[in-house]
């Protein structure tokens, strides 16, 4: 894959080769997942062109793009710590910006 290859050539790219070399050129290593297990879901018309349309928008197959999803709803982000995280982070950028304007390095 060229270095200018957009997401969604990688994305086609990595489905039909299992190469992840184009999204990191420092850890070029095909990876191999087997997937055993079918479980059936049942969509309307209305859910499956809008699972359509945004799997298209993220390049990637609708069956990778609803895994991904089952599983981010698995293991969801705790809210309450990704809040203290970014005002620790706040609160460390404030401090460098302080020290930085005093000549502090």
């Amino acid at each position: 894959m060229g270095k200018k290859s957009t997401n969604q050539e990688l994305a086609e790219h990595y489905n039909e080769t299992g190469d992840l070399s184009g999204f990191d050129e420092t850890k070029a290593e095909p990876v191999a997942v087997r997937r055993a297990v079918t479980i059936s879901v049942r969509f309307s018309d209305e859910e499956i062109a809008q699972l359509r349309e945004r799997a298209d928008q993220a390049g990637v197959k609708v069956t990778s793009f609803i895994r991904a999803a089952a599983l981010e709803a698995a293991s969801p982000v705790d809210l309450t710590v990704l809040s203290r995280l970014a005002r620790d982070l706040e609160q460390r950028a404030h401090d460098v910006a302080t020290m930085a304007a005093r000549g502090v390095a």
